[in-house]
């Protein structure tokens, strides 16, 4: 039996004392939360609607976030509860449950955790009960259910006609998007102990580009599995388990056929996708997306720093470290800003050229869990509790 432990309990000891827990017995923390910075916001974020799904993800570990497309947004939540509204207004289109769904009879719930995904006509949504749903977005009446072999934690990803799911038992599984069935599972032995998830994959031009938890970056053959190239992003090092964890968490950025990825004690390396060469490496850990605008790349790592990078060089342009062990989420890009949220549940808006405040927000005390969802006008948040937040985002100004 493999142990996997749950992310926020291994992030730099932070996330423990978020919740108010004490690495030691006694009475002094190892390492504290930042206090929320103080300075006069030169901009204020605009709330278009807010609105809710079931009881969100409470406290667990998913990756369930909003998805949208041009006229509507999708939510869901851990219990089963799946929801539409209509992007700009929030009108509510159609709502299910799958609570009681009869392939959950011999389950505690739901377990929704990895989506929503669009895949053309359907949403995709992974589950902690080894299930991927199918439905049709118009409707969210379910087109198929599809069993596999371990948790789907990660996203769902879909590309000519093959849906992809990775596990968190470290396989690739393709599945037909019309019929759910199994196509073709590629397996991957994963390390005795590992950050609680798995990278949503990327596919780009023919091939499916993942992260996993041995500290490898690899890809595959969309149309049958077969392995073409893989190459350390990090290497596992330390006297314990714990030390030695590596994993690529977060789902790649694909560009202009240069792959960018971040492992846990690892790196943050450019790859030429084909080749499958290192094109440079810096010294960066983290397991929170990334986010590519332009020619700069923008990441938070364990310890609560946000930085902004050179994608060309891998160079630093600017770091911001006052937001330390807040348990970040990723970056979302809005315009001439960027966006991180907490687990204190704050929204923070940083300029991008230079890394300073120019608002902050808070949105649900239960917690921000996942980077805003980015469309072209607007941001979508989920918070743990299920609040669903559409925010406006700022006319872009060049100066």
């Amino acid at each position: 039996m493999k142990q996997r432990i749950n992310k926020l309990v291994c992030m730099g000891l932070g996330a423990l004392l978020l919740s108010g827990c004490s690495v030691f017995s006694g009475d002094e923390d190892v390492v504290k939360m930042a206090e929320l910075p103080i300075f006069e916001a030169s901009y204020q974020p605009k709330i278009a609607w807010e609105d809710s799904v079931g009881s969100g993800i409470d406290k667990y570990y998913s990756q369930l976030q909003p998805v949208a497309d041009e006229d509507f947004v999708y939510v869901a939540s851990r219990d089963g509860r799946v929801k539409a509204f209509a992007a700009q207004s929030g009108k509510s289109l159609w709502s299910v449950n799958f609570a009681k769904h009869e392939s959950n009879k011999l389950n505690r719930s739901a377990r929704f955790s990895g989506g929503i995904s669009l895949a053309g006509d359907m949403l995709l949504i992974g589950t902690e009960n080894a299930q991927v749903f199918a439905l049709d977005k118009y409707t969210g009446d379910l087109l198929w259910l599809a069993k596999v072999r371990g948790e789907v934690i990660a996203q769902p990803v879909y590309a000519s006609g093959i849906v992809i799911i990775h596990t968190s038992r470290g396989d690739l599984t393709a599945l037909d998007s019309v019929t759910g069935e199994e196509l073709w599972t590629l397996t991957n032995k994963l390390p005795k102990l590992t950050l609680r998830g798995s990278a949503t994959p990327v596919i780009a031009q023919g091939g499916i580009v993942y992260g996993r938890a041995d500290g490898f970056i690899a890809t595959t053959l969309l149309k049958n599995g077969q392995p073409l190239w893989q190459l350390p992003v990090a290497r596992p090092f330390g006297a314990t388990e714990l030390d030695r964890i590596v994993d690529v968490d977060m789902a790649p950025i694909v560009h202009n056929g240069i792959i960018y990825i971040l492992a846990y004690n690892g790196n943050l390396l450019a790859i030429d996708l084909l080749k499958g060469q290192q094109l440079w490496s810096k010294e960066y850990s983290g397991y929170n997306a990334l986010a590519l605008s332009g020619k700069t790349l923008f990441l938070t790592d364990q310890r609560g720093y946000i930085f902004a990078v050179d994608s060309d060089s891998g160079e630093q342009l600017w770091v911001n470290k006052q937001l330390t062990y807040r348990n970040l989420t990723g970056v979302s890009i809005a315009n001439q800003y960027i966006v991180v949220g907490d687990a204190q549940g704050y929204l923070h808006w940083l300029n991008r050229e230079d890394g300073h405040f120019v608002a902050q927000q808070l949105i649900d005390s239960d917690g921000l869990y996942s980077a805003p969802y980015e469309t072209n006008n607007y941001l979508y948040l989920q918070t743990r509790s299920g609040k669903i937040v559409a925010i406006e985002k700022p006319l872009f100004n060049k100066n």
